[in-house]
């Protein structure tokens, strides 16, 4: 998964470059930005506190201001289980791949630095294995995730603060028992923008 989002990398700087423009502002413009993040979460005890991650946006300005595009994500979740009882075994990272749909709005440049407000939703995959003493296995799965966040851009150096709702399902093989939590996650993030 890990070559898959730098090969992504590395092809989206290519065409990125190759397709620069001078014009004011970033309509026209085809970017990548890909950026490392780290953040807490605010709003479960399924997933450990912390957690760091690599993601990129591939945007299109449809405006000079107006840009839309897709962001893509590794994120690898640390699995608190917290009571182990009756457990066998268990995946203690739940790596993660987003693929959302990205809108970003950016301010009118205030000479180098430019504030913007963005939003994301898509979908999240990859899952956790858990397996009890009886060999029961059960799973913990990403669904969906959506966000929203704030930053400024200054020489194409991005810095993101944002909020994130992520929804994973559980599942136990034999008792088809389903059920479905979200984490709530604090965000920043550093990136730089090719274009």
């Amino acid at each position: 998964m890990k070559k898959l989002i730098i090969l992504t990398m590395i092809l989206g700087t290519m065409s990125t470059v190759a397709m620069a423009d001078a014009k004011g502002g970033h309509e026209g413009q085809l970017s990548f930005i890909p950026k490392i993040s780290m953040g807490k979460d605010v709003g479960s005890n399924d997933i450990d506190g912390e957690f760091r991650g690599l993601n990129a946006d591939i945007l299109y300005g449809a405006t000079k201001n107006f840009e839309v595009g897709v962001n893509i994500a590794w994120i690898p979740y640390g699995l608190d289980i917290g009571d182990t009882t009756g457990i066998k075994s268990y995946d203690d990272t739940l790596d993660t791949f987003g693929l959302m749909g990205v809108m970003r709005y950016s301010f009118n440049q205030l000479d180098l630095l430019t504030p913007y407000v963005s939003a994301k939703g898509g979908w999240v995959f990859g899952d956790a294995k858990i397996v009890g003493q009886n060999n029961v296995t059960g799973k913990v799965e990403g669904q969906w995730a959506a966000g929203i966040a704030t930053g400024l851009e200054y020489k194409n150096v991005n810095l993101e603060v944002g909020y994130q709702i992520t929804e994973f399902k559980e599942s136990i093989e034999s008792t088809l028992i389903k059920g479905t939590f979200q984490e709530k996650l604090v965000y920043v993030s550093l990136g730089y923008r090719f274009e």
